[in-house]
């Protein structure tokens, strides 16, 4: 997975102040003085995580205001809203490296992660997102993609090729989709191909935990007999 040095977390003092803001935002207000609050002490990440949080959901109060500081924390260069409508219009691997050629390393992981979740505003089609932005590494935001049924399996399938010591992600999140598409069978074959490809750094209970969680009784049974293993 991508990260910079503005993914380290940043100790937050949770003085009155912000948990009073905290409180006003889970009782239906704004996001925006949590994230103000946060930028202030230079919690960037916690920031930039509420800010999405709160722009996922419906009628998001000071929406505009939300985005503008998202874009504060992934340092966008100006003609960046232009920029991701032009790569929304062609998207392609070239276009994308294009798009972030210019990043900081210190900034390449948000600003990553804000024009996936932008671009897929725009429209952009789950697999040429997912096969473009998954070139330097996995994001929550390519994660969610799949797991919201918006990336063929196939797609995860070709890029698990060139994964390396992270082949075990992939085709678990390839496992997710033949699942989610319909394909139990699929999805078993891909998750004994996951296990077999654990190591160290990458385990495949996360997709057995996402497969088992949705499963009916009938392909928890499936699943059982193909000695995929409970949680």
């Amino acid at each position: 997975m991508q990260g910079g040095t503005e993914g380290k977390a940043v100790t937050v003092q949770r003085d009155p102040e912000l948990r009073d803001a905290e409180q006003r935002w889970l009782n239906g207000g704004s996001a925006l003085p949590v994230v103000t609050l946060l930028l202030s002490c230079d919690a960037k990440e916690q920031a930039a995580a509420v800010a999405r949080l709160a722009l996922a959901r419906p009628d998001c109060p000071d929406a505009e205001e939300l985005e503008a500081a998202l874009a504060r924390v992934a340092a966008a260069p100006p003609g960046w809203g232009d920029a991701l409508a032009g790569f929304a219009s062609a998207p392609s691997p070239e276009a994308w490296r294009e798009l972030m050629r210019f990043a900081p390393p210190e900034h390449l992981y948000q600003r990553t992660r804000d024009a996936i979740r932008r671009l897929r505003k725009l429209g952009v089609e789950g697999d040429s997102l997912f096969r473009c932005a998954s070139e330097f590494g996995l994001t929550p935001d390519l994660i969610e993609l799949v797991e919201d049924g918006c990336v063929a399996v196939g797609t995860i399938v070709e890029r698990a090729a060139r994964s390396g010591g992270a082949r075990t992600t992939y085709i678990g999140l390839a496992a997710e989709a033949a699942f989610l598409a319909g394909d139990m069978l699929g999805a078993v074959r891909l998750l004994r191909e996951s296990l077999a490809n654990e190591n160290e750094w990458c385990s495949a209970l996360p997709h057995v935990i996402f497969i088992r969680e949705r499963a009916t009784d009938e392909q928890k049974n499936v699943l059982d007999r193909a000695g995929i293993p409970q949680p």
